[in-house]
């Protein structure tokens, strides 16, 4: 076969179930010139065993932690395909999505990733048709709109094809201190920073179980990982005239959502969006670090950056959860 075209990366932590069925799914790609590496989250269910097991033509790569998504990157390293399609553990591809994915990405040097619809996994109506992020720095995904099958620009997405040269320009896919939620964003934006995009592919389809692997996460470690990771992306990523224009935005819709917590008794979640806060406050040396290394790399302005944010969603009752 030679040198793979495409890295097939899952990241796994006992999720032995799911990622069977993942792997299963890539038997069936029209799509046959990749290799497939497994990065496991030091599960305890049998996952790695599955894997050697069951699945000869993957690659077994072993975190001694849970590292979260973010674990991904230990794959990196042993990537040989120009292009690598990161994914979680919670989803089958249509048979046709790789292929899709890396035609769009061969036909238009400016996109750096292509990534597919997610459509629900149980019911195959209930999908996503994009994501959206507000100057808030609060972002989402939306439900089904008027553009149909259309390409179109996306600001970020947690699976995708993406070319190995942007990733490497970085050094990591990604920001290893995030564990889980918001790393996505902090791609996108640091995509759009080099001057390139992010293509949603309505024709690729990824069955997604919507978080299944992360439903062990209380809501309130979810609620301070998302915060405190969407605060350090504004932060790091974005111009100094941007976070100063911004900043009072940002930090009025946390005190409206800290508010909602209290009326609805979600106290712990209250606190938690608190407690980020102050995390994120007390980590500026660190985030000042990486914005040295982000910042020395960006050939886009923070126009370019915006063109890919919008206020629409930020209150519509069409914004979904995945």
């Amino acid at each position: 076969m030679g040198k793979p075209l495409i890295s097939i990366v899952f990241v796994n932590y006992n999720g032995k179930e799911l990622l069977r069925a993942a792997l299963r799914s890539l038997r069936k790609s029209t799509c046959k010139n990749y290799e497939v590496l497994v990065v496991d989250n030091a599960s305890t269910d049998g996952s790695r065993e599955m894997v050697t097991k069951e699945f000869s033509r993957a690659r077994l790569i072993r975190n001694s932690t849970n590292q979260g998504y973010t674990g991904i990157n230990a794959a990196l390293p042993s990537c040989k395909g120009a292009y690598i399609l990161f994914l979680n553990n919670d989803l089958e591809l249509h048979p046709a999505s790789i292929k899709r994915l890396l035609k769009v990405l061969e036909n238009d040097p400016t996109a750096a990733l292509a990534v597919p619809r997610l459509v629900n996994y149980y019911d195959r109506k209930i999908d996503s048709a994009g994501t959206w992020v507000s100057r808030s720095f609060y972002n989402g995904h939306h439900r089904a709109d008027k553009t149909g099958n259309t390409i179109k620009e996306i600001p970020y997405m947690g699976i995708g094809l993406i070319r190995k040269e942007a990733v490497q320009k970085f050094g990591y896919l990604f920001d290893p201190d995030y564990f889980i939620y918001a790393e996505d964003l902090d791609l996108g934006i640091r995509i759009r920073l080099l001057g390139m995009k992010t293509l949603h592919v309505p024709s690729a389809i990824a069955y997604h179980m919507h978080s299944q692997a992360m439903k062990h996460i209380p809501d309130a470690r979810k609620a301070f990982l998302l915060e405190r990771n969407l605060l350090t992306t504004f932060y790091k990523d974005m111009g100094i005239s941007s976070i100063l224009l911004f900043m009072p935005y940002a930090y009025a819709m946390r005190l409206l959502a800290i508010l909602r917590d209290i009326l609805t008794l979600r106290f712990a979640v209250a606190l938690a969006r608190i407690r980020a806060v102050f995390a994120v406050l007390f980590s500026i040396p660190s985030i000042l670090q990486k914005r040295k290394k982000v910042q020395s790399l960006r050939e886009a302005p923070d126009s370019y950056i915006l063109k890919a944010f919008t206020e629409k969603h930020l209150f519509s009752r069409r914004k979904i959860n995945i």
